[in-house]
């Protein structure tokens, strides 16, 4: 016999084979391979085995450890034998001895005990007989598993399969009716009941019964009511009393019952070898692996199988409610899914680390292997249910879900809010829910996606505060006609009782007022279920209440749109909008902010608590506007920095967040960094989607493209603001809503456009410092501009502050395009007229100041330089967050210092020594970024106005050669410039 036959034949006789020296022997003789994957070789017979069907991975485990399922190791026998046919060396086709019917792999690999109740119990059933049999043995010997694989095999066959699984208390399962009595014999009568109603009528039924089985609250009980352990009662009320034909494998936890009515047969954990072999012959894994894991499960048979089977998909949802650790995360996480927070659910977040902990009683990486391997982590550090795990979760009782749903109801993490308001929907807690959203009215946020629940709760108070709470989080964020909202509105619109139909239509009159529909917002006011509730007393109803303080509210907006801020200051000021709260205290800062009264408004928006995350993001962007306004932005920066991190915690809007990126945008602009800034405008615009086709409001994002255009023109890249700005306008052209806003934008983006004609037609990037023409020097851009601002400054002026404060600069950049020194003097004192605050003045001072220097004697503008230094001075000290000294706009101040040295050029070295120290003081700011422009304007300043710039370079060391370098070239290339 050559060596082929000899170990295949060896191994027939023996019953194994051994794989390794007959595959060494048929790649001896096989002919040299070329390219690609080598026939014999083990990647070759892994395709071949997948192709086959079979197991691919168990190749090495089969060749070099001969552990493998029988279905692999036929498989892998026949793909050898084909290739010892074709070189002509087949193995020998000695009939293998005949073997009794398949067997599942697990139960073939794990023990001769749970082979013959499994074979014995099916060739019963084949045989048309009805067979009883009981199994037993602790947790873990394999009884879910060998029920699990009897019902599949019946199933298979046709055979109608009732598995039935009791644990704990058991009640409900049975649907046993409560006792009608409360006696022992009343009692076992019920549970006797309910046993007779899950009997099935033919087919099989397959039983499992653990030793901790309650029914109503006490233990189980034969008729006459004595009390026995579960597996007697099983036995004797569930396995004798099923119908003659019917077929039962009843499988109890410890010991069988005594004087069992039919065959028993225990089962026993696989020893530690058997465990390992089968965990490597699965999961094609190592040695030192399997042995891990096999400590791990504790040779635990049900835990081992459902790890196996999960590698390759292969479980049923009772397998997985048929262990404590899978049946815990499996009822669990229905509730999850109950509650419609499914993180299997595609663009669903993924469920947090201690949401899972605080279901499960610990950590989820600190699961068995079996039940770990049911998630899957993110890099997040949150899960997501496996296939497997989601499937399962329609078999899972509503007593289940109930009980986790419960649990979730409790929670008091507060990071975890939505679960439990969602938990409490799912429950139909209304009253409870209601309650919590009273006491924690932030958490109103997670309302929204709960509102389709909401909607179907019974008309009443709870769905009237529940509405009101969808409302109120909707309006914080100004999405009046987010489709839930207006659901909620208009459900708040049907109630019988008054107070809550004028607190809705106050809601309407804000959802006009945000539209910029104002005669829509005071007809909403006027109409008699809002006047009659104004003009009662509030007393205790808190719809009333409520009411009262945002009507008033409204009231103060709509003055101050009107430039009414007398009128506004009173509505906001009545005590009855104290109870506003927040917004309140809000709406007071804004108002005093227009008016002009900082010290008021800084403290009105300081007031606004943590505790409402949005309305404090707010208002410290109202704080950043503010210290923008007054010419401090650094402190700006800082504050709209906070107001983006906040509003982002609380999930506010994204035009919200976008709106406070492009101000911070300007506040950055303002400190000299247009780069950064052009970073955080480009973030805001990825907020509002530039297919503004699906949107009828343009408004958001032209206003972003428009607050853009200065930074742009601050980099010189003046066609890409002129292409910005006509973006913008075309946005506006098309907006149909918010007509006042709409107008306001145009205005402002229009006189954007003048701005970057002046900074094109100046050949400077719009950053400080930036001088006027010198007389006579005129250009297209120049006269451009002029143009747009004249038609600008000619229409009717619209009442409101920021049209003041838009005006201002209108009349700023007027006389900065002017090249005719007087008609320049003209608008900069219309200018300093309406100059409101220390800051104002500075600016216009400084405009005087360059005005003066473009036309007359260089000393007559140290006046007002002098005048506009001592201003600056008093915007740091001014408002500070901290009530501290503030930096002053570095930009102002290097316009201030190039204009003095403009001014006391011809002092020559001298100035330019005071400079140079003054730049590097900087006087309470960071002027390093305005360095170089404020160092161009002195370099060519000495050009133009010193009699000597030689002698001037000279003195101060700088080295000059008039037959290369312009003297301001050479100032400015190798001057003091730090």
């Amino acid at each position: 016999m050559n060596r082929v036959h000899r170990a295949v034949g060896c191994a027939t006789l023996r019953g194994d084979v051994n794989w390794k020296a007959v595959l060494a022997d048929l790649r001896a003789h096989l002919p040299p391979g070329g390219g690609g994957v080598v026939r014999g070789s083990l990647r070759w017979l892994e395709a071949e085995m997948r192709a086959s069907g079979a197991n691919p991975l168990s190749v090495r485990n089969i060749i070099y450890r001969d552990v493998g399922t029988p279905a692999d190791k036929a498989a892998l026998r026949a793909v050898l034998a084909g290739l010892a046919r074709e070189i002509g060396r087949p193995l020998p086709d000695t009939p293998l001895p005949e073997t009794p019917p398949p067997v599942p792999d697990e139960l073939d690999l794990l023990g001769r005990s749970k082979k013959r109740a499994y074979r014995q119990f099916l060739a019963g059933v084949r045989a048309g007989r009805a067979p009883r049999l009981i199994v037993c043995g602790r947790a873990g010997a394999g009884k879910t598993v060998l029920l699990s694989h009897v019902a599949r095999a019946l199933a298979a066959q046709g055979v109608p399969v009732r598995q039935l699984f009791l644990s704990g208390e058991a009640a409900g399962t049975l649907q046993a009716p409560a006792p009608s009595g409360s006696s022992f014999a009343a009692l076992a009568q019920a549970q006797l009941d309910g046993a007779r109603q899950v009997l099935p009528a033919t087919g099989a039924l397959l039983l499992r019964v653990t030793g901790d089985l309650t029914l109503h609250g006490g233990p189980p009980r034969l008729p006459g009511g004595t009390p026995v352990n579960p597996a007697t009662w099983a036995a004797q009320t569930l396995l004798e009393r099923a119908p003659a034909g019917v077929a039962v494998l009843l499988a109890v936890e410890g010991d069988a019952p005594p004087d069992a009515p039919c065959e028993v047969i225990e089962l026993r954990p696989p020893t530690a070898a058997e465990a390992r072999e089968y965990l490597m012959a699965r999961l094609n894994i190592p040695r030192a692996e399997a042995d891990r894991l096999v400590q791990e499960t504790g040779r635990h048979l049900d835990r081992l199988t459902l790890l196996a089977s999960l590698s390759g998909g292969d479980v049923q949802a009772a397998d997985l409610l048929g262990d404590p650790d899978s049946r815990l995360l499996t009822e669990r996480t229905a509730a999850l899914n109950a509650a419609a927070l499914n993180a299997a659910t595609p663009g669903s977040p993924a469920w947090p680390d201690a949401l899972l902990c605080a279901l499960l009683g610990g950590a989820p990486a600190s699961l068995p292997p079996h039940a770990r391997a049911l998630l899957r982590g993110t890099p997040q550090g949150g899960w997501r249910p496996a296939p497997v795990l989601s499937a399962a979760w329609p078999a899972v009782s509503r007593a289940a879900q109930t009980g986790a749903l419960r649990l979730l109801a409790r929670l008091d993490d507060p990071a975890l809010g939505a679960y439990r308001l969602a938990a409490l929907a799912a429950l139909q807690d209304w009253t409870a829910l209601a309650a919590h959203v009273a006491a924690h009215p932030d958490d109103s946020r997670h309302l929204p996606a709960l509102w389709p629940a909401l909607r179907a709760a019974p008309p009443g108070p709870d769905r009237e505060a529940l509405a009101r709470a969808v409302v109120t989080h909707h309006a914080g964020r100004g999405e009046y006609n987010e489709p839930r909202a207006r659901d909620a509105l208009f459900t708040l619109m049907e109630s019988s009782r008054d107070a809550v139909r004028a607190w809705a239509r106050v809601k309407l009159a804000e959802s006009s007022l945000e539209g910029g529909n104002m005669d829509a917002a005071r007809t909403q006011l006027e109409h008699p279920d809002v006047t009659g509730m104004t003009a009662q007393a509030a007393g205790l109803d808190p719809w009333v209440v409520a009411a009262q303080a945002d009507a008033l509210l409204v009231q103060a907006a709509l003055a101050r749109w009107q430039g009414d801020l007398d009128a506004a200051t009173r509505a906001a000021s009545d005590p009855r909008a104290a109870h506003g709260g927040p917004r309140a205290l809000l709406w007071r800062g804004l108002i005093a902010k227009d008016a002009g009264r900082w010290p008021e408004a800084l403290g009105a928006l300081q007031a606004v608590p943590d505790a409402s995350p949005l309305l404090s993001a707010r208002a410290r962007y109202q704080q950043g506007d503010l210290h923008l306004r007054l010419g401090q932005p650094g402190e700006a920066l800082g504050a709209l920095l906070d107001a983006s991190a906040r509003l982002e915690a609380a999930g506010g809007s994204t035009e919200e967040v976008a709106r406070v990126l492009a101000r911070t945008a300007t506040a950055q602009r303002r400190l000299g960094r247009p780069a950064d800034a052009l970073d955080s405008l480009n973030a805001a615009l990825a907020r509002i989607p530039a297919d503004e086709r699906r949107h009828a409001d343009g408004v958001p994002r032209a206003r972003l493209l428009s607050e853009g255009v200065p930074i742009l023109l601050a980099l010189g890249r003046h066609d890409a603001a002129l292409a910005q700005a006509a973006q913008a306008l075309g946005l506006l052209t098309r907006s149909e809503v918010r007509p006042a806003e709409t107008r306001y934008r145009e205005r402002r983006t229009r006189y954007r456009v003048a701005l970057a004609y002046l900074s094109r037609g100046l050949d400077r990037p719009y950053l400080p410092p930036l001088p006027g023409p010198p007389p006579g020097v005129d250009g297209p851009d120049l006269a451009q501009a002029r143009v747009i601002l004249d038609g600008l400054l000619e229409r009717a002026q619209p009442r409101g502050d920021r049209e003041q404060m838009l005006r201002f600069d209108m009349l700023l950049s007027r006389a900065l395009s002017e090249p005719d020194p007087q008609r320049a003097m003209v608008f900069t004192d219309r200018a300093l007229d309406m100059a409101g605050h220390a800051y104002e003045e500075a600016q216009a001072r400084a405009m005087r100041a360059d005005v003066l220097l473009r036309g007359g004697p260089q000393e007559a503008a140290l006046p007002d330089l002098n005048r506009a230094h001592a201003l600056l001075r008093r915007v740091q000290v001014g408002l500070g967050d901290a009530g501290g000294p503030a930096a002053p706009d570095p930009g102002l101040h290097a316009q201030l210092l190039a204009l003095e040295a403009r001014a006391t050029i011809r002092e020559g070295a001298p100035a330019l020594r005071w400079l140079r120290d003054a730049l590097r003081a900087g006087a309470g700011g960071d002027l390093r970024a305005f360095g170089a422009g404020v160092w161009r304007e002195a370099a060519l300043a000495l050009e133009a106005f010193h009699p000597d710039p030689a002698g001037v370079l000279r003195d101060l060391g700088v080295p000059f050669d008039p037959q290369v370098l312009r003297p301001s070239d050479a100032l400015r290339l190798h001057g003091p410039c730090e």
